[in-house]
């Protein structure tokens, strides 16, 4: 960015100093020709000038404004000014008539612009002096201005962009303290009710001890994964479908009796692939728990994970028969800090995200969903930990392109939304 913003400037000086030097040529020239004008009228019968010449060439006020943008200043031999042109072009002017009080207004030098004697009569003659057109003057502070200009819609940028910043962190820390509390919360509360059970009924000890050995494993492993936030995990080889099964038994026996959580893989086999065991634990918890907050509260609900093995990868299908998304939110809910809950902080699909893509190689999206009817979230996970160069570049391609489409989607069914919005039936009623 900063390039680029450097060679705009570069190229906004140097075309100003081309237009510059064409204009500086120009106007010399027109001087060196009102020089050859003066010269010619003194020799020249007054029968041979034209109205039209007296108008545009002889030097009266209305010359400089009509023909020259250049200061000009006629002098006779002696250096007494005849005429200028310095009051239409707006500069003062000194009122003595020697052309030393006029050279300061001229800024001119005699290298750059040396003055043009015009011979009118034998040994005597007039001389121009002139100096830097306005016009000119102005240019010169353009390459100024444009970069005055240019920083300050960079400064204003930037702010805008680290204000937006400073507001997805907060967003992403008052996130990160709540899934927190919330992945803490399930094993405390567990912990708790075993320990108020024994407290009254201390022979039920033995049949709680598993139950709270499990609740305590949980806490390591939510203290390890927090610990594991920034920082690149390792990925060990090892069977995917024990994991998976770990997860699913722990959530079977904490959902209500209505709602029922399947898991169906191919029988005899045993995919390994190189994952990290506490990092898709997290995310398989994310998508069940954000299944399970998608099903109806006084309906029975249905969760299922689908694992299939193909040649080179291992897809997961998360299904539920919950309330559905919206196709125009199918990318959004995978931005950090967009949620679809009122009380959601938009953190859990993010980093779920980054577990899958960014630490193991794979991709997480919304394969499929209907609104009313449920959703199906797709994780594909290379049984590789580097795929073959063409793979890759296929594989980034595919996933580039979904997302393209999926972003181009949800940008117009806004735009439906807004200029359609929808009817209440009860208050159309």
């Amino acid at each position: 960015m900063v390039s680029a913003v450097l060679l705009v400037l570069v190229g906004i000086s140097f075309y100003a100093h081309i237009l510059a030097q064409r204009l500086l040529e120009q106007q010399i020239a027109l001087v060196r020709f009102y020089a050859r004008a003066l010269e010619y009228t003194s020799r020249a019968p007054q029968e041979c000038l034209r109205e039209f010449f007296w108008e545009y060439i002889f030097p009266d006020r209305q010359a400089g404004a009509q023909l020259f943008l250049i200061p000009m200043v006629l002098t006779d031999g002696r250096g007494v000014v005849l005429s200028h042109n310095l009051r239409e072009l707006r500069l003062a002017f000194p009122e003595e008539r020697r052309i030393e009080g006029f050279l300061r207004v001229l800024r001119a030098d005699t290298v750059r612009f040396p003055p043009i004697q015009v011979p009118y009569a034998p040994g005597r003659s007039l001389k121009i002096y002139y100096g830097e057109p306005i016009l000119l003057r102005h240019i010169r502070w353009m390459p100024a201005l444009s970069s005055a200009l240019i920083v300050l819609m960079a400064v204003v940028g930037i702010s805008f962009l680290y204000t937006a910043y400073r507001y997805r962190q907060d967003k992403l820390w008052m996130g990160l303290a709540r899934e927190t509390a919330h992945q803490l919360g399930t094993p405390l509360s567990g912990l708790v009710g075993a320990i108020e059970l024994i407290k009254e009924t201390p022979f039920h000890l033995p049949r709680l001890l598993p139950h709270i050995e499990a609740d305590l494993r949980r806490l390591e492993e939510v203290a390890d994964r927090f610990a594991k936030i920034g920082i690149a995990p390792r990925l060990q080889i090892q069977p995917i479908i024990p994991i998976i099964q770990e997860v699913v038994a722990y959530y079977r026996l904490r959902v209500p009796p209505r709602v029922k959580i399947d898991f169906i893989y191919p029988e005899g086999l045993s995919p390994a692939l190189p994952l990290n065991a506490t990092l898709l634990k997290w995310v398989i918890e994310n998508l069940l728990r954000n299944s399970l907050d998608a099903l109806s509260p006084a309906e029975e609900g249905q969760i299922t994970l689908r694992l299939q093995v193909r040649k080179t990868e291992v897809w997961l299908d998360v299904e539920d028969t919950g309330k559905g998304i919206s196709p125009a939110d199918w990318e959004e809910i995978f931005r950090p800090g967009f949620s679809t809950k009122p009380r959601g902080w938009g953190i859990g699909l993010a980093l779920a995200r980054r577990v899958i893509e960014s630490y193991h190689g794979g991709e997480i999206f919304v394969h499929q969903s209907e609104v009313g009817k449920g959703t199906t979230i797709r994780i594909r996970l290379p049984l590789r930990q580097r795929l073959p160069l063409g793979q890759r570049i296929l594989h980034a391609l595919r996933y580039q392109g979904r997302r393209l489409f999926f972003l181009v989607r949800s940008k117009l069914g806004r735009r439906q939304r807004r200029s359609h919005p929808a009817v209440n039936p009860a208050r159309a009623q």
